[in-house]
């Protein structure tokens, strides 16, 4: 009996809802009541790219919501808050060239808005999207990261630095004859 409750329990406990995609945010406040999320999106199980992300808005408590940062080759859109269907609002972001693959994270993404709640915003609900066919490939919401994620930076071509240092040594020893 007690094996049975052992089983039981660590069923229950080990089917709690997991995700396949971490969004972690980063919270400033601007202005006033003006704040501005900085998202980091990590594709953590999906075993395809992330193309496509929509984060969600609430209707009563957001409004004026600006795509504010990008990372290259991403396209934003921004749909505001409608209280009066009542629709929430939501920032979408559609990969251009390639997604996130799987293992990797992408940060950059910013939205700044007006918050019309008590205190500092909270966490949101976000879906992954299927960019050809719309379907929603995973749903979760969005975590409070501690620190500002830092943006990760391209490195250049090897082939680019190679040549710029040997420009540079070329260039160095004609001066110095």
């Amino acid at each position: 009996m007690f094996r049975k409750i052992f089983l039981f329990i660590l069923l229950w406990t080990g089917a709690s809802t997991v995700s396949a995609t971490t969004i972690l945010y980063y919270v400033t406040n601007i202005v006033g009541n003006t704040w501005e999320y900085t998202y980091t999106v990590k594709n953590d199980m999906l075993v395809t790219d992330i193309e496509e992300f929509t984060i969600f808005f609430d209707a009563g408590l957001t409004e004026n919501l600006v795509a504010t940062t990008t990372p290259a080759n991403w396209d934003p859109l921004v749909i505001q808050p409608d209280p009066g269907l009542p629709d929430d609002g939501f920032y979408d972001a559609l990969a251009l060239v390639s997604g996130i693959a799987p293992g990797d994270m992408l940060g950059g993404f910013g939205v700044q808005f007006d918050f019309l709640g008590i205190g500092t915003p909270g966490s949101q609900a976000f879906d992954i999207v299927d960019a050809f066919t719309f379907d929603v490939l995973d749903s979760g919401t969005t975590n409070l990261a501690s620190v500002p994620v830092p943006t990760p930076v391209p490195e250049p071509n090897l082939l680019l630095l190679m040549s710029a240092g040997f420009f540079v040594f070329a260039g160095r020893k004609r001066y110095q004859q």
